[in-house]
């Protein structure tokens, strides 16, 4: 259904995700609640998603260490369209 598409997905819980401080060398945690991206594949387990923007619970952009990301459904409470 979202196959191809640009999406929002906001989790039901957090995913804690390790963020590189700059080029310092150092990481820190930040907890994900929002995704930004695209829907490069769904199946009845989850969604794999090309990421966009990801941010956190104060609704701050994180960098993403990654380019893509598998999310179970589980963790998933809403998944909107965005033009």
């Amino acid at each position: 259904m979202f196959q191809g598409k640009k999406v929002e997905v906001v989790l039901n819980t957090p995913i804690l995700i390790l963020v590189p401080e700059g080029d310092s060398g150092k990481t820190r945690t930040e907890a994900v609640v929002k995704i930004h991206g695209q829907v490069t594949a769904a199946s009845e387990s989850g969604l794999q998603l090309e990421l966009g923007e990801l941010f956190n619970e104060r609704q701050h952009k994180i960098p993403s260490p990654y380019r893509a990301i598998f999310l179970p459904l589980h963790k998933v409470d809403h998944v909107f369209g965005v033009s």
